[in-house]
C-alpha cells in the first residue's frame, strides 16, 4: 500500500472550501485512503500549521477551527501522531480560549509524566489542569 505524508494546504482546502477545483481533489484523495489504496499521515506540524493559518489568515471562530481538527482527528483514513494530545489540546484550546500551541505543549507534556513547564507565558499554562508552571 502507498503511504504519503499530506501537507497543511491539503487540510486547509477541506477546510475553507475556497477552491472547488482543489477541494474536489483533496476529498478524492481522501476516498483513495478510504478505499485502502493508500495510507495517509499527518504530521504534528501540520495540525498545529492549521489551527494557525485557520485562525490568524482566515479568521475563523475557535468553535469551528475546534470542530473541523476535530472531525479532522477522527477520519480513519488520516493517521496522526500525537493524535490524543491534539485531542485534549483542542478540546481546551476553545473551552478555556488557550492558545493553541501551548496547550499541545502541556497536554504533551502531560502524557509524558511531565507535570511542569518553565515560561513567561504563564497564563495559558496555568489553564491546564496537572500543569505546574513556573518562571525560570
Amino acid at each position: 500500500m502507498q503511504r504519503a505524508v499530506i501537507d497543511t494546504n491539503i487540510i486547509i482546502r477541506l477546510a475553507v472550501k475556497d477552491d472547488d477545483k482543489q477541494r474536489e481533489a483533496c476529498i478524492r484523495l481522501l476516498e483513495r485512503a478510504k478505499n485502502k489504496e493508500l495510507m495517509l499521515w499527518i504530521l504534528p506540524v501540520a495540525v498545529l500549521e492549521t489551527v494557525w493559518i485557520l485562525e490568524k489568515y482566515y479568521k475563523l471562530p475557535k468553535k469551528t477551527v475546534r470542530d473541523f481538527v476535530e472531525a479532522l482527528l477522527n477520519t480513519p483514513e488520516i493517521i496522526c501522531d500525537m493524535e490524543n494530545v491534539f485531542k485534549q489540546a483542542i478540546a481546551v484550546y476553545e473551552e478555556k480560549n488557550i492558545k493553541f500551541a501551548d496547550a499541545v505543549m502541556g497536554y504533551w507534556g502531560l502524557e509524558k509524566g511531565i507535570s511542569e513547564v518553565f515560561t513567561y507565558d504563564e497564563k495559558d499554562f496555568r489553564r491546564i489542569e496537572g500543569l505546574k508552571v513556573h518562571k525560570p
